[in-house]
């Protein structure tokens, strides 16, 4: 067969994160695959996307080898959490931490949710203004997590910096500055959970964290080095994409009007509102994978053994193939299920039930609370960033009667 002829796509581009969907849109009319200028494949078709994610064929490869970071505190740490690992690791490590995450379990903290939604919005609602990105984004799902992990209220603000830096880690540009920050915070993290751990173990509690310490399945156990990485394997993944997610979610919603009204009637419809910007602006840019064998991806387009792969969930959400009219925003749309944003098969996201119900429960909250909402700026996305955010996102808004 005829190697196709494949367009290029530039991530390293400063100007293509100004607006993702239209260099995605144009690459993916012309091929469902994509080259990056490094050469490697960028996986941009909802069929081609769902293929590499699920076929056992592909296994976890070395996100941070891209970015030139092979040695160092760093790297150590992200080839030992849980989603940079293979069977038969990666379902030991899943089955030791998956029953705080079921959906159940989930429900059970909605009430949480909402208390913390409420303390963050008490701070600013009576201003009429606030950043939604720093005053209520960035908080609530580091109260949230923090809140089952058991971390002291005191210490949020201190390992939300380190989350958020690295948030940063696999962007496609790391610089000499960049690298330095970010083998900071994993040591801070590192010092930091390691105590907090020892703290745990001579004062057990109700929390996530003294369950893990526990959790015990056919006498296996996560050894220290393991529960290091799963705490903060946890704690950075339950912060900077939700954040993401909410900082991205308002400004969407106020844009169309007709649909938030409809939510704002009728609060069961939050969930598929949720559900559809995940779709239409998803907070994760993406991933990769790397091929056990030679495998044909694609017509015209085949990845040899140990070649590496990125997949665009932002282009895969938006393909006509999979939905219809992909370019509209629409919160009745029956075809969102299918959404790629939370991956697929084995590495599917384990915190996306927990990611959901803090969106739709804080967002419900802030929109019940907040009313005649304006945005009073133009939104910036920041570039080179993974987890997909704006610099800020100032809204000015009318404070609801105290009876709602």
């Amino acid at each position: 067969m005829t190697a196709a002829v494949l367009p290029v796509v530039d991530l390293r581009d400063p100007a293509f994160w100004g607006d993702i969907h239209t260099p995605l849109r144009a690459a993916r009319t012309v091929h469902p695959i994509a080259v990056m200028p490094s050469g490697e494949r960028l996986v941009l078709g909802y069929d081609e996307v769902m293929f590499v994610l699920r076929d056992p064929r592909f296994r976890s490869t070395d996100l941070l080898a891209r970015s030139g970071v092979r040695s160092g505190r760093l790297h150590e740490w992200w080839s030992t959490v849980m989603f940079s690992t293979d069977p038969p690791v990666h379902t030991r490590l899943r089955r030791l931490v998956s029953r705080a995450f079921t959906p159940r379990a989930v429900d059970d903290m909605r009430p949480l949710i909402r208390d913390i939604a409420d303390a963050l919005l008490d701070r600013v609602v009576e201003q009429g203004e606030m950043d939604v990105l720093h005053d209520f984004a960035h908080h609530l799902p580091v109260k949230v997590i923090g809140t089952m992990l058991g971390v002291p209220d005191g210490d949020y603000p201190t390992f939300a910096s380190w989350t958020t830096t690295l948030g940063r880690a696999f962007s496609p540009v790391i610089d000499g500055p960049l690298r330095e920050q970010l083998e900071q915070a994993i040591c801070g993290l590192d010092e930091y959970v390691g105590r907090l751990i020892d703290e745990r173990r001579r004062k057990p509690g109700d929390d996530l964290l003294s369950q893990l310490i526990a959790a015990e399945e056919d006498g296996d156990r996560l050894s220290v080095d393991e529960l290091i990485a799963m705490v903060e394997n946890l704690l950075f993944a339950g912060h900077d994409t939700t954040r993401g997610l909410l900082s991205i979610a308002l400004p969407l919603l106020c844009r169309h009007p007709d649909e938030l009204d409809r939510v704002r009637a009728d609060p069961q419809l939050m969930a598929g509102a949720v559900e559809e910007i995940l779709r239409y602006e998803p907070p994760v840019m993406g991933g990769a994978r790397e091929a056990a064998e030679r495998l044909d991806i694609a017509p015209g387009v085949t990845v040899d053994e140990g070649e590496r792969v990125s997949i665009s969930v932002a282009a895969a959400n938006r393909d006509p193939r999979a939905f219809d009219d992909p370019d509209r925003f629409d919160i009745w749309r029956t075809d969102k299920s299918k959404l790629a944003s939370f991956g697929q098969g084995i590495h599917y996201c384990l915190g996306a039930a927990l990611a959901r119900a803090e969106a739709e429960v804080a967002l419900r909250r802030l929109f019940e609370r907040c009313h005649a909402i304006e945005v009073t700026a133009a939104l910036e996305w920041v570039p080179f960033a993974p987890i997909r955010h704006y610099r800020s996102v100032p809204i000015r808004f009318t404070p609801a009667p105290a009876s709602e």
